[in-house]
C-alpha cells in the first residue's frame, strides 16, 4: 500500500525530509542526518507536477467486456469512455487547468 501526503514536495536530500527524525528515516530507519542526497533505499517517489486524474487501470479492464461478450452491436469507442469517465478516482487530478 502507498500514501500520498498532499502539499508535501520531493526533498532534495534525506536531511531536509519531513519524515526524518533525529537524524534517522521514519520509512527506512537508516542514518539520515549528514545525507546531502536522497538513500538509494528511499521508497519516495514524485508525481508529475501536472498530472489527470489517476485510475486503477487494472481494475478497469476487468470491467471492460471482451469482444465475445457484446450480445449486441455497440459503439465501442463510445462504450470506452463512458467506462473511464465512470471509474473510481485513486488520486485527484492536480496543476491541471479545466
Amino acid at each position: 500500500m502507498s500514501v500520498l501526503i498532499k502539499g508535501i514536495g520531493m526533498p532534495e536530500d534525506c536531511f531536509s525530509c519531513p519524515l526524518k527524525e533525529e537524524g534517522f528515516c521514519n520509512i527506512t530507519n537508516a542514518y539520515a542526518g549528514g545525507i546531502n542526497e536522497r538513500n538509494s533505499d528511499c521508497p519516495l517517489v514524485e508525481l508529475p507536477e501536472t498530472h489527470g486524474r489517476l485510475i486503477d487501470a487494472d481494475e478497469l479492464k476487468d470491467q471492460y467486456p471482451h469482444d465475445s461478450d457484446w450480445e449486441y452491436p455497440v459503439n465501442t469507442n463510445e462504450y470506452v469512455v463512458q467506462t473511464i469517465n465512470e471509474a473510481p478516482t485513486i488520486i485527484e487530478a492536480e496543476g491541471m487547468e479545466g
